[in-house]
């Protein structure tokens, strides 16, 4: 039902400038394109008044088709989508990059200014066997950016400081409901999923002392795009959903592409998805035409899929 895996991750940003710097400049993404949001997509899709206007930077590796975009809305509200929350409450987490060198990354991040939810931790995961060092910092608008340093080989070969994005990660309530969304209708693959032995992501996540974590990783079978890693924690937390949407500044949706819309439209009605915008037909700048909808995925994850056709 879609297409290579995750095609964009989202971020609703304060200033393009200093979004650009970061993953631009300093993580070594390339620009891609540049361009005003058009006023169908704004009212329509993301359901913002009439008078709001957005651009949107669009990036990505060499070694990826998922775009990272940025878009600056104005008027935004000034509010982080994570400024009130919880690390692990329901909803969109952050987005992991592959680093060369992680001591030395946190070394320039804090020169820089930049605060860190966890410094390097150096462990074992249970479901590979690899030693890494991962680090969390806050990046732009409060989104967190993970860094992962493979330390046993085979180790990847990294060009610059930085290289392909890993996943994007999500805090759920269920993940029988992820599976159900992900596998059985989009046609995804569940390549991991397994309770965390005691304490292993606690430090790095900050969570309390005996919280119990499973982990699954998503992904689409030959994909080369992040895969959406799913973390489910005993206790309960609160749901993002009001908040995590523009104007409002931080990662707020993931979108994939389809090549039939309106045959996944009646799959999700068929299955009580609830379809919040569109369909939105609009004309872009590569002389596609673009129908997209936006949905409520599971744990009431903002959700985009669009279906790209060629205009002849």
């Amino acid at each position: 039902m879609i297409n290579n895996g995750i095609a964009r991750i989202l971020i609703s940003v304060r200033d393009l400038s200093e979004s650009l710097e970061f993953y631009r400049d300093i993580l070594q993404m390339s620009v891609v394109t540049d361009h005003l949001v058009e006023p169908e997509i704004i009212e329509q899709l993301w359901n913002l008044p009439s008078g709001t206007t957005a651009q949107a930077v669009c990036l990505k590796n060499d070694e990826q088709t998922t775009l990272l975009e940025l878009i600056e809305f104005k008027p935004h509200s000034g509010k982080n989508i994570r400024t009130e929350a919880n690390i692990h409450d329901y909803g969109l987490f952050g987005i992991a990059f592959r680093a060369k060198n992680v001591d030395a990354a946190y070394d320039y991040f804090q020169q820089q200014g930049y605060k860190f939810i966890c410094p390097p931790i150096t462990y074992t995961p249970n479901w590979v066997p690899v030693t890494v060092k991962e680090a969390i910092l806050v990046g732009p608008n409060q989104t967190p950016i993970v860094l992962i340093e493979r330390l046993t080989e085979p180790k990847p070969v990294i060009k610059g400081d930085f290289s392909i994005i890993l996943d994007s990660a999500q805090f759920v309530e269920n993940l029988e409901e992820v599976t159900n969304f992900y596998v059985d209708i989009l046609g995804m693959s569940k390549v991991f999923d397994q309770v965390l032995p005691p304490g292993m992501i606690d430090d790095i996540l900050q969570l309390p002392a005996g919280t119990q974590s499973r982990m699954a990783f998503i992904n689409q079978p030959g994909s080369s795009s992040p895969a959406l890693e799913f973390i489910e924690c005993s206790g309960k937390a609160q749901y993002l959903s009001e908040v995590a949407k523009p104007p409002n500044l931080g990662l707020f949706a993931i979108a994939f592409e389809t090549d039939d819309l309106s045959a996944l439209i009646d799959k999700f009605k068929n299955y009580s998805i609830k379809i919040i915008s569109g369909p939105v037909e609009i004309s872009s700048s590569d002389s596609n035409q673009v129908k997209a909808i936006t949905v409520e995925g599971p744990n009431r994850v903002n959700l985009q899929f669009l279906e790209l056709r060629k205009i002849d």
